[in-house]
């Protein structure tokens, strides 16, 4: 259940390249099909933004898993924004905070870091991020869960002055601890300055991934 924050690491890439000061509020809605199981998960995020730093909040819904409904576990990433010539660096710092509730998934407070590299390629954007995550079970009764390396891998185009296509491959522990790749088709369109909706199509490639992902996400620049 924790891989499904990957949407919110790829749709933010899409303007993330140059970051200047704002607030982003953003809110997705996705299905989610995992054999027999279908269900609905909503993440809403504020992000804070200057030339130099990002923070952002991010709490999950899982709706109507396996007849449950409720929050997951809540995220803050801080980052530390850089160039080098012509490719922008993101020193990135990672927590989750264990506010799952714990007949959907498993409350963690893993702890992560990682360093994100994009380049413009092109007329598009390669990006590309490499990272470890620290992994802590909430729970006593819990299952040793282990420390694990993650990445995430692809590239962003503009097919239209206002709309832009990418592809991400990912790969990142889950809430149960174990790791799924995931290979994610992202669209983007920028509806006015400040207004932008995207749609994401994901498709499991792991038996611990689920099988499809698709939905959409709306943000707003402050």
């Amino acid at each position: 259940m924790g891989r499904l924050i990957l949407l919110l690491l790829c749709f933010p890439w899409l303007g993330a390249v140059q970051a200047q000061e704002s607030i982003k509020f953003s809110i997705g809605q996705y299905r989610i099909f995992d054999d027999e199981d279908s269900y609905s998960f909503t993440p809403i995020s504020i992000k804070y933004s200057t030339h130099r730093y990002q923070a952002r909040l991010t709490l999950p819904y899982i709706n109507d898993y396996q007849g449950q409904s409720g929050l997951g576990n809540v995220s803050v990433k801080l980052s530390y924004l850089s160039q080098w010539k012509k490719t922008f660096i993101d020193l990135n710092l990672r927590q989750k905070l264990a506010t799952a509730n714990d007949r959907l998934t498993v409350p963690v407070r893993d702890s992560g870091v990682s360093i994100s590299l994009s380049r413009y390629i092109a007329s598009g954007v390669g990006l590309i991020e490499l990272g470890h995550t620290w992994g802590n079970k909430a729970q006593s009764n819990q299952s040793e869960r282990k420390d694990s390396f993650y990445y995430s891998i692809g590239g962003i185009y503009p097919v239209k002055p206002n709309i832009s296509m990418g592809l991400i491959l990912d790969h990142k522990p889950t809430a149960l601890g174990k790791l799924d790749r995931t290979m994610t088709l992202i669209t983007q369109h920028k509806m006015t300055k400040k207004n932008r909706i995207g749609i994401n199509i994901a498709k499991g490639l792991t038996s611990t991934s689920p099988n499809w992902l698709v939905g959409g996400v709306w943000s707003h620049k402050f």
